[in-house]
């Protein structure tokens, strides 16, 4: 596994263990577990950017056409994963809906902090 993508899992992990504490302080340990699931969903998500970009770093010889097109398939699949990852915590499973919401943010508001200092170094 790529050295980001492995530290970006592994604050998203703190970040995540952190919150999901909180929410068994104030709450319930079933709130902690759909923190946790919200979590797991940023995670999947960033999995699945890491895939996609380097599966762009191995596709050189394509036409800005077709990067373009790669990137739209791209973010439309990781759309579809978490929206149906989010409907069967929500729906099937009957996570707390606060709790999902919080962990899912708490995992994306990692992704941006990396993503931000790493374009701050370049």
């Amino acid at each position: 596994m790529d050295t980001g993508i492995g530290r970006l899992l592994l604050y998203q992990s703190v970040l995540i263990a952190a919150v999901s504490a909180l929410f068994l302080v104030i709450y319930s340990p079933f709130a902690a577990g759909s923190c946790g699931f919200g979590g797991g969903l940023a995670a999947v998500n960033a999995l699945l950017v890491a895939r996609c970009a380097r599966r762009d770093a191995r596709a050189p010889e394509r036409t800005p056409q077709q990067s373009l097109a790669a990137v739209f398939l791209c973010v439309a699949q990781r759309f579809l994963v978490v929206t149906l990852l989010f409907a069967f915590g929500l729906g099937v499973l009957k996570l707390k809906p606060l709790a999902l919401l919080a962990g899912f943010i708490a995992g994306q508001l990692v992704m941006v902090i990396i993503g931000t200092q790493q374009l701050k170094q370049k």
